[in-house]
């Protein structure tokens, strides 16, 4: 937790980097693209249907199993501290 003197100044800092660097301000605020994620969930989510479907019930279980923690880590991000 900042304190309040913190928080003014990383606000200030934050700032100033938008204001002499916009494009590497922009850089370190944007999240992985949406288009990424979207391509990843069409694509193992189609390959967990398809395995399932020819009968690959093991490598079906590895696509749902990636297709889930994307969906998971969408919604609980990890935070390195």
């Amino acid at each position: 937790m900042l304190s309040e003197a913190e928080r003014r100044s990383l606000q200030e800092i934050e700032q100033r980097l938008s204001a002499e660097e916009p494009r590497l301000a922009r850089t370190l605020n944007h999240q992985v693209r949406p288009w990424l994620f979207y391509l990843l969930l069409l694509v193992f989510g189609g390959l967990t249907v398809l395995l399932t479907v020819i009968g690959a019930l093991g490598p079906a279980f590895q696509c749902m199993l990636v297709t889930a923690a994307a969906l998971v880590l969408r919604r609980y991000p990890i935070r390195l501290r």
